[in-house]
């Protein structure tokens, strides 16, 4: 749990201080931090989506988890939660966080082998994106932190609990579907199409159950 708790402090850290320094800096030169965040992104997803190996089973992911989110009105559940609550950037922020491989794999090799090595890079990484994301997207990021935490803490103590029963292609696949998730994001980022992101993600859920569906039915 220590890499997750390092990870938490960093966005907190970053975020803070990309607050302070936000108030100092043009409004052109957060748009440019914003565009370069989502270009970013973009880049991280497309080779997060080159190691699909079941393409079927990521878009049957995405379908269901996206008639599940929709039906139970995820995204309009947080944004009612935050109004009001210095929300800016928040949605962003966890999932730039919290969906990605090095969350995926770094949480599994803390909860299974107890090397956090992959979290403390991820971390990291985070704190300076945390900071410069503060800048150009407000208040909202800094809410993210407690997000890593209990986030990224959960998943670690799924691990634990799970040992070595996933398989590496069940890995791989939701390291794709995370790719697709931020490739979305990387959309919202460059202002390019704004998305329900929120009712996308039960499909990360959903992955195990469809592959079991899948190999079942000999499909």
């Amino acid at each position: 749990m220590l890499g997750t708790l390092y990870n938490a402090a960093a966005v907190a850290v970053g975020a803070t201080v990309g607050l302070v320094l936000g108030r100092r800096l043009p409004e052109s030169l957060r748009r440019v931090t914003f565009q370069a965040l989502g270009l970013f992104t973009l880049g991280l997803a497309v080779l997060m989506i080159g190691e699909m190996q079941d393409p079927f089973a990521v878009f049957l992911s995405l379908v269901v988890g996206a008639g599940v989110g929709q039906t139970l009105g995820l995204h309009e559940r947080l944004e009612r939660w935050t109004a009001g609550a210095a929300s800016g950037g928040l949605v962003q922020a966890v999932l730039l966080f919290c969906v990605g491989a090095m969350t995926v794999v770094g949480c599994m090799e803390d909860g299974i082998h107890g090397d956090a090595s992959i979290l403390y890079a991820k971390g990291t990484m985070d704190l300076v994106s945390s900071a410069f994301l503060a800048a150009a997207a407000g208040r909202g990021v800094l809410w993210a932190a407690p997000a890593v935490l209990v986030i990224q803490g959960a998943l670690t103590l799924g691990f634990m609990g799970l040992g070595d029963t996933l398989s590496a292609e069940l890995v791989a696949e939701g390291s794709a579907l995370g790719g697709v998730l931020l490739l979305g994001l990387g959309l919202d980022l460059l202002q390019v199409k704004s998305l329900p992101l929120v009712n996308f993600l039960p499909a990360l859920a959903a992955l195990p159950l469809v592959r079991w569906g899948l190999e079942w039915v000999g499909a």
